[in-house]
C-alpha cells in the first residue's frame, strides 16, 4: 500500500536553516524544533511520540534528508514536473545507489512563508546568504518540495562536490576544434568579461571535463587537486583523500556512463534538434548536473569505500527564452572561433585554454574517449597545479555545503 505523501506546514515540529542556494533552488537543513543544535536519532520517529527526554518526534523519513525549495521565478519548472521528468527520464539511466535520492513531499503556503523569513534574517542579520541572491524569495504558490540525500561530511567522511559539465565534445563543434565545449564557453566569457584565464589567477580551479573520464590517474590528477584543494584544504596526501579520489574516479564508470548519456540523448546538437524534445531537455539536465563524493577518513570504518552520486538534476526545458539562448550561444562559440581557438583577439599565452598548455606524457585508452587522441591532445587544457606532499598537519578545510551552489557556510571537511 503506498505510503501518503509528507507534509510539511506550520504545525510540522521541525526548524529550517539555510545552506545554500543556486539561481532556482534553496537548500535548508531540518531539525527538530525543540531541540538545540542538529538532532539525533532518537527525535525521528512516529509523530506524536516523544523522545526519552520528552521531545516531540519528527518524520522518519526526514532523517538522512535536506528540504530543496524552489524560488519565486517564471523560467522555473514546478517542482513536480521536474520530478516527473526525474523518475521518468533520469532514474532509468543510472543505478539507484549513484543519484542523489529525491522524495517528493507537500508543502504549505504557511511553512514556505516561514522559510522565508528565514532567508530575509540571513539578509539583515546573519548576512550569510550571497548578496546576489538578496531579495527573491521562494515561490508560496508550489504546493511541493523536494526531501534530498544529505552529502555532507559526516564523523567518518569528508565531503566534495563539482560539476562535471560536457563530458563529451558538443555534436555542434568544427572538426578541427582545439577545445571541447566547457573550454571554449569559459574562454569566450572571461575574454568578454575581461577576466583573466584560469591559469593566471591566484587560485586555479576550472578544469577541462574530458580529463575526468581518462582511465589515467595522470591526466585526471591536475584536475582534480583544485577540486579537492578548494572543498578540503591541505595538505591532501597525509590524509590519502587524493590518492583514493584519484583511484576511484580511474576506476568508476559513473563518470563515463554519464558521458555516455549525454552523447545518446543529443546526437545532433542544438541547432539540429527541437529543443523540447525530451532526450534533449534529458540530456541538458545531464550536462548541468553536480557530482557528490563521500570520502573516508581516518575516523572510517575499515575498508569503507568512497560514496558517489549525481544530483541537480533538474529538468531543462526550453521555457523562458532558453532555447534562443542555448543556440545563440553554440552559434557564437563556432562563429567567433572559440572553438578553434582562432579567436579574436586571442587568448594570452599562458592560458587555460591554449594546446600549449596540454600535459605531454599522457598514455590514454583511447576507449574512454569519444573523440580521437588527436583532439584529446588539442582539448585536455589543464592548468599547472602544484602537487602538496611531505611532512605536515592536517588543514580543516571547508565544505561547500550543498549541492553545487554558492555556499556561504564554512566547516570542518573532517567532521572535527
Amino acid at each position: 500500500m503506498p505510503t501518503e505523501m509528507l507534509t510539511l506546514d506550520k504545525e510540522t515540529p521541525v526548524k529550517v536553516r539555510y545552506l545554500a542556494e543556486g539561481a532556482a533552488n534553496v537548500v535548508f537543513e531540518i531539525t527538530s524544533s525543540s531541540r538545540i543544535g542538529l538532532s539525533n536519532d532518537d527525535d525521528y520517529g512516529i509523530v506524536g511520540t516523544t523522545t526519552r527526554d520528552g521531545i516531540p518526534r519528527i518524520d522518519v523519513r526526514l532523517k538522512g534528508k535536506l528540504l530543496r525549495l524552489r524560488k519565486d521565478l517564471r523560467s522555473v519548472t514546478s517542482v513536480a514536473n521536474s520530478h516527473q521528468h526525474f523518475e521518468d527520464h533520469i532514474e532509468p539511466l543510472f543505478p539507484a545507489e549513484t543519484l542523489v535520492e529525491q522524495v517528493l513531499c507537500k508543502i504549505t503556503p504557511e511553512f514556505v512563508r516561514k522559510c522565508n523569513l528565514v532567508l530575509r534574517s540571513e539578509e539583515e542579520h546573519l548576512m550569510k546568504r550571497p548578496e546576489k541572491r538578496h531579495g527573491v524569495n521562494l515561490s508560496e504558490t508550489e504546493t511541493h518540495g523536494l526531501l534530498i540525500t544529505d552529502m555532507r561530511y559526516d564523523r567518518e567522511h569528508a565531503s566534495t562536490e563539482f560539476k562535471p559539465k560536457w563530458l563529451a565534445q558538443s555534436p555542434a563543434a568544427p572538426p578541427d576544434s582545439k577545445r571541447c565545449r566547457t573550454c571554449a564557453l569559459r574562454a569566450m566569457r572571461d575574454a568578454k568579461n575581461h577576466t583573466k584565464p584560469p591559469s593566471l589567477r591566484k587560485e586555479a580551479g576550472d578544469f577541462c571535463p574530458l580529463t575526468l573520464v581518462s582511465n589515467s590517474q595522470d591526466v585526471i590528477q591536475p584536475s582534480l587537486e583544485p577540486i579537492l584543494i578548494k572543498s578540503l584544504g591541505a595538505p591532501l596526501d597525509i590524509l590519502g583523500f587524493r590518492d583514493q579520489t584519484l583511484r576511484f574516479l580511474r576506476e568508476t564508470p559513473l563518470l563515463r556512463l554519464l558521458r555516455d548519456q549525454q552523447i545518446k540523448k543529443d546526437p545532433k546538437g542544438v541547432l539540429k534538434v527541437d529543443p523540447s524534445n525530451v532526450d534533449f531537455m534529458t540530456a541538458m539536465a545531464l550536462r548541468d548536473c553536480t557530482f557528490f563524493l563521500k570520502i573516508p577518513n581516518r575516523e572510517a570504518r575499515p575498508g569503507a569505500q568512497i560514496e558517489a552520486r549525481l544530483g541537480d538534476l533538474d529538468l531543462k526545458t526550453p521555457d523562458g527564452g532558453k532555447d534562443e539562448y542555448w543556440k545563440e550561444t553554440e552559434q557564437q562559440l563556432i562563429n567567433e572561433g572559440w572553438y578553434t581557438a582562432t579567436e579574436k583577439p586571442p587568448a594570452p599565452k599562458g592560458s587555460l585554454y591554449l594546446s600549449s598548455l596540454v600535459l605531454p606524457r599522457l598514455a590514454v585508452d583511447a576507449t574512454h574517449f569519444p573523440l580521437p587522441l588527436s583532439f584529446l591532445a588539442t582539448a585536455s587544457h589543464v592548468s599547472p597545479v602544484k602537487t602538496i606532499s611531505g611532512p605536515g598537519h592536517a588543514h580543516p578545510g571547508i565544505y561547500r555545503q550543498a549541492r553545487g551552489f554558492d555556499s556561504p557556510s564554512v566547516t570542518s571537511a573532517f567532521g572535527h
